[in-house]
């Protein structure tokens, strides 16, 4: 009762449950919300300008139209060839032995008679019977494109990058064998002109072209199964048509000995002189030119 008079007649009425101090004490801070939500309140007028930016969430889209860009150092892996274009090759391969065998059925046998006996080969070089103009362009015509086409399937069965288009890549390998090929004959005519043994060399130009018209007609199988069949057939393919290769180059280089065994004796230097014009010196053209092309 005294405290309740004293602080009468000081003129103040003080409530003993007031908590006030004790909020002050503990530190407790007012209610923000109210503020906040006025704040709100007035930034929906559009005409306001705040002196706070709000921050828009970014949203990152995934472009799936790019693609990562390619280094240097990344291997190049070919593409298959097309069944499309590779299967019109092959037709026009088929075409070109179906010619040859119905109108130059006769020549094709005289042929193989060439290749298989060495006797046969000589008797028709002399007699010029093997000399048929037609049947000699359409049978060095499939030889050219059977081993461009091959040499094509064989570079992209180890990868090695041609060219990006498949079309003009074989097109590159068959003018490779073309332009290859008439250098060689080329270059053994002029060394008959000039070396003492000109027949034998004619004989061996003669069977060059004998065998490479064997080797035309060979390919085509083993070109159909390494452009079609699946794997492991097509790898076995093309190493049967490279073994088929093979055996007739190294038969070709027994039938040259026999040609020319006899002047080897007599004839060392001017041996030696062909080997480095036209054996050695083709192979390190090319080994020098698929370096400069990688």
């Amino acid at each position: 009762m005294s405290c309740l008079t004293l602080s009468a007649q000081d003129g103040t009425v003080q409530n003993p449950f007031e908590l006030k101090e004790r909020e002050e004490n503990l530190g407790f801070e007012k209610d923000t919300s109210a503020t906040e939500q006025e704040e709100l309140i007035k930034s929906d007028n559009p005409f306001e300008v705040s002196s706070q930016t709000r921050k828009e969430p970014v949203i990152e889209h995934e472009n799936t139209t790019t693609k990562p860009e390619k280094s240097l150092d990344d291997p190049i892996i070919p593409t298959k060839p097309s069944h499309v274009w590779m299967g019109g090759i092959i037709l026009i391969l088929s075409v070109l032995l179906a010619i040859i065998n119905t109108l130059h059925r006769q020549g094709l046998q005289r042929t193989f008679s060439a290749f298989s006996n060495p006797n046969m080969m000589n008797a028709q070089y002399r007699s010029g019977k093997g000399n048929n103009i037609t049947l000699y362009l359409l049978a060095y015509t499939l030889y050219i494109a059977s081993a461009g086409t091959f040499l094509y399937l064989l570079a992209q069965h180890f990868e090695y990058h041609i060219w990006e288009n498949g079309i003009l890549a074989v097109l590159i390998c068959i003018t490779f064998v073309a332009v290859t090929m008439f250098g060689k004959h080329v270059l053994l005519n002029i060394l008959a002109w000039i070396m003492p043994f000109d027949k034998e060399l004619n004989l061996y130009n003669y069977m060059i072209s004998v065998f490479n018209h064997i080797i035309g007609i060979v390919l085509l199988p083993f070109i159909i199964l390494a452009a079609f069949a699946p794997q492991p057939f097509s790898k076995w393919a093309l190493i049967g048509g490279v073994g088929s290769v093979l055996i007739i180059y190294l038969y070709r280089a027994f039938r040259a000995l026999i040609i020319g065994g006899k002047f080897i004796s007599f004839h060392k230097f001017h041996f030696f002189l062909y080997l480095c014009a036209v054996e050695i010196a083709p192979l390190l053209i090319l080994i020098k030119l698929l370096k400069i092309w990688e």
